[in-house]
């Protein structure tokens, strides 16, 4: 490989790979927050409708 003229492309290759699966993770973290938060507004909404006695 010529030092002058090309990239080490295995390096960017994999810091690519890398970064993407920091980004996947981080966003089904975030899906799964905002799934479960879903949910729990869900649980409460019966407790709103039931009549006071």
């Amino acid at each position: 490989m010529n030092k002058f003229d090309e990239l080490d492309t295995e390096y960017y290759v994999e810091r690519a790979y890398e970064l993407r699966r920091t980004y996947v993770a981080a966003s089904i973290k975030a899906a799964a927050k905002q799934v479960k938060a879903f949910f729990k507004g869900l649980v409460r909404i019966p407790a709103l409708l039931r009549p006071a006695h």
